[in-house]
């Protein structure tokens, strides 16, 4: 890959992407090579083409042409359904700053292996209802994905797995959000995004939780539901079987320190990134350029008939 831009990864990745996700060096410059022109003839993407974010697309979809083709159809054309989450990525905004700093998403920086799937903490008892509305919590999420498949090469590679801390939350507290917005979420985070989920752990789980997991795996795609989904109840010493003390935080019995160390190292990355992810939100789709269907056309009780794509796209 020495004509590539596209940063080198470590043996044991490499490794990994190879057994894993059918990566072959020889053929890299080739596919990316295909995608671009793929973009170029669809013409209704706008969207990013260099080799580095390319090539995590072909990571996040096993090196298949076609399913990068479906998946960043589907990536750019929810985004510009849903301004909401898109619009408006400035971390130096005083509101969006100060959603950044509620932590309710925490990257945790450590694995206890170089080919472990990364951690993403999920506070759901950080989250102020007062403050902003779930589409705020979204925005700052997805902020941060981005500039992790961006910069990541274990996290594009080896997967995500959530911790979700549902604190001293009830069942209502998921609930103050719009239904079909989740749904429009649910397909931005599977459908959409190019980090592989790899399971999901709960702990601190509140009463009426059933409701909550019922709910959750009903806006899973059958890939997803078939993933590791363990509740851990309020038992740290279950949840150190599968994260030992040395990846977590204090607040979880582990050894790294407070959580908001993690935020506040997020805040500054989030800032000095300001210029990457301003410009993100003039991505997405042309839906007047567009010449095959629209990947999510079919949820019109979502995003109303193909035609009115239109009226919400991105300046």
């Amino acid at each position: 890959m020495t004509d590539l831009e596209i940063r080198p990864i470590s043996n044991v990745l490499a490794r990994k992407a190879k057994a894993e996700l059918n990566e072959n060096e020889k053929l890299i410059a080739g596919e990316l090579e295909a995608i671009r022109t793929w973009m170029k003839q669809s013409e209704h993407i706008r969207g990013r083409n260099d080799d580095q974010f390319l090539i995590g697309f072909l990571r996040a979809c096993k090196h298949s042409i076609q399913r990068v083709k479906e998946k960043m159809d589907i990536y750019y054309s929810i985004r510009s359904v849903l301004p909401e989450v898109m619009a408006n990525r400035d971390p130096l905004d005083p509101f969006i700053r100060k959603v950044i700093k509620m932590g309710v998403s925490v990257p945790l920086p450590k694995t206890i292996n170089p080919d472990d799937p990364k951690i993403m903490l999920i506070r759901g008892n950080a989250f102020d209802g007062d403050v902003c509305d779930f589409p705020d919590i979204l925005k700052v999420f997805t902020m941060i994905g981005d500039v992790q498949f961006r910069d990541d090469d274990q996290l594009v590679i080896c997967g995500e797995t959530a911790i979700i801390d549902l604190g001293s939350s009830s069942s209502s507290h998921f609930f103050n959000f719009n239904i079909s917005f989740l749904k429009k979420a649910a397909i931005l985070n599977q459908q959409g995004c190019p980090l592989r989920q790899k399971g999901f752990h709960f702990i601190n789980t509140p009463k009426g939780f059933d409701i909550v997991i019922n709910v959750f795996k009903s806006l899973m795609t059958q890939k997803n539901r078939d993933k590791t989904i363990i509740s851990h109840g309020s038992s740290l010493e279950s949840l150190h079987k599968y994260f030992p003390k040395s990846i977590l935080p204090t607040e979880y019995g582990g050894d790294l320190g407070p959580v908001q160390q993690f935020v506040d190292d997020w805040e500054q990355r989030l800032i000095d990134n300001r210029d990457y992810l301003i410009h993100d939100q003039s991505l997405g789709v042309d839906e007047s350029k567009r010449r095959t269907t629209n990947p999510i056309a079919e949820e019109k009780d979502l995003f109303g008939t193909v035609g009115s794509f239109r009226k919400l796209e991105l300046d």
